[in-house]
This record gives structure tokens, sequence and C-alpha cells, in this order.
């Protein structure tokens, strides 16, 4: 079952679950520990099309109440079994080595992710090889703390064959509404020269230019100590490709 709320994630999984292209590859970046007294929940969801079944939508749901002290390596070793268990292809290339402060997992034929961490739990997601068809941003329910959102899109000027890159930052009050913060990410964005638009009033959905050049990647670093959550969904391959 596809447990990622976001209508227009339906659209884009059924839309792939008949083409036979992959998505790209996604990288988590997991940084820091849980903070607080008593421990804390994660949440990380992905889906992916499993090669195994007939390039079927797969959803792995990762949501559990874990004790103070849990690292994003402890976190990263979790969530690499139950990737592959699960049928995806993943790898934890920071597993056996304690002393890095980051734990990266790099994820493929992804179709969205979506984390809640926070709480001394940091995450970035970057899309290494696509752009974001939405992008859906949940306040906090727990730890009502500040954000901050850096988007970094990285962009090709084919006549120029030339790699460029787009920046926004956007700082997010918890009291804000799912609608106030898609509209503040759509203004955000028209200001780094970025045509995109808001459905359903609460999900932000960036076109596939910036600045003038075509989006081939982006990342996406929530900077905050509260458990927003943070919904991304892939634009299906055959769009950009």
């Amino acid at each position: 079952m596809i447990n990622l709320r976001l209508a227009s994630f339906l659209v884009a999984a059924s839309w792939f679950a008949s083409s036979a292209a992959a998505q790209g590859m996604v990288q988590l970046t997991l940084s820091g520990e849980i903070d607080r007294t008593g421990g804390a929940r994660a949440e990380v969801e992905v889906t992916f099309v499993n090669g195994s079944t007939n390039n079927e939508p797969r959803t792995v749901a990762f949501s559990m109440f874990l004790a103070e002290r849990t690292s994003a390596s402890d976190l990263g070793v979790l969530l690499e079994k139950r990737f592959v268990a699960a049928g995806a292809r993943a790898v934890n290339t920071s597993q056996g080595q304690p002393a890095r402060a980051v734990t990266c997992l790099f994820v493929e034929d992804v179709l969205g992710v979506s984390l809640r961490l926070g709480q001394g739990l940091r995450s970035t997601v970057t899309l290494s090889e696509d752009r974001p068809l939405s992008v859906r941003i949940v306040p906090p329910e727990d730890a009502k703390q500040d954000a901050i959102l850096r988007v970094t899109a990285s962009t090709w000027f084919p006549h120029e064959r030339v790699h460029k890159r787009a920046e926004m930052e956007t700082r997010l009050d918890p009291t804000l509404t799912t609608t106030r913060i898609a509209d503040l990410l759509a203004n955000q964005a028209i200001r780094a020269a970025w045509p995109s638009e808001v459905e359903r009033h609460e999900t932000w959905l960036p076109g596939p230019t910036a600045a003038a050049g075509v989006i081939q990647g982006a990342s996406f670093d929530l900077i905050t100590s509260g458990d927003w959550r943070l919904e991304l969904v892939l634009a299906p391959r055959r769009q950009d490709r």
C-alpha cells in the first residue's frame, strides 16, 4: 500500500506503473542523534519501483519511537536493512565508519520520499538525477520549533553546455499552516527565477526550469530541531529525458 500523503504522488505512481522507464537515485544524508529525554519518534517513507514485481511501486514505511541518543548512524543501518528487505536497491556508504559525522544512504529507482525527524536528528534529501515534481511541508506535531528549508537546484544549459545552480532559502514558523508554507515556497521560487505553482493550496509544484536552466537534480536541507515533515515526489523520468 502506498502511504505518501500526496494526491500528486498517486497520479505520478499510476503513470509510472505503466512505464518501462526508471527513476534516478536519491541520497538521504542523516546527521545528529535524538537529544530529547525519553526518546522521540522518527518517520521515513520511500516509494520505489521494484524490478522484480513488474515495476510496480512499493512503499517502505519506517515509523518508530527511538531511544534518546539514537544516532544517525544507527538509523541508517536500520533503514538500509528495511529497504533491501523490501526489494529496494539501497546502500549505506557510511556503514563501518563510526568516525563520520553523517550517514549517507543511496536508494535507486525512487518515486517519492517522506521524512519526519528533528529532535536532534537532521536530514537532507538530494535528488541526484531528477527534478522534484511536488514538495509538501507539514508543520511539527511534537517539537514545535522553527525551521529553515534550503533548496538547491542543479541546472543544465544545453546551448552553453554548462551546469549552474539555483538556490532559495525559506524560514518556517511552527504556527504556519501547510497552505501558507506552500505559498511561501512558491513566492521564494519566483524570486529565484524558478517558475512554479501551488496545488490544492498546500503543495508546491516546482517547474522544470530555474533561471532558464533545465533542472537535473535538487537538494532539500531541512534545518530544525522540530519534527517537521518533508514530502517529495520525483518527476516521471520521461518528462525530462
